[in-house]
């Protein structure tokens, strides 16, 4: 597992949002019939909104941190 953090957000606050969507489980089904966690989790937290998104990493899991922004909706 791999965890980038970014904008700033402190390691300690991205480590409880990455803990909160692995608490979740693995939710989103994909090919095959692989289970993924949520693909972006928007959570509240002392520095604002952040998103934990994820992605595949080699042979694990990528969670990648970063603050929200409103343009994040589409």
């Amino acid at each position: 597992m791999k965890i980038d953090i970014r904008d700033g957000i402190p390691d300690a606050i991205a480590v409880e949002c990455v803990l909160n969507v692995v608490k979740a489980g693995k939710i989103s089904k994909g090919e095959h019939g692989k289970k993924y966690y949520c693909w972006a989790t928007v959570l509240g937290t002392p520095v604002g909104k952040v998103v934990v998104s994820t992605r595949e990493y080699r042979k694990g899991d990528c969670f990648v941190v970063y603050k929200y922004r409103e343009d994040d909706e589409g």
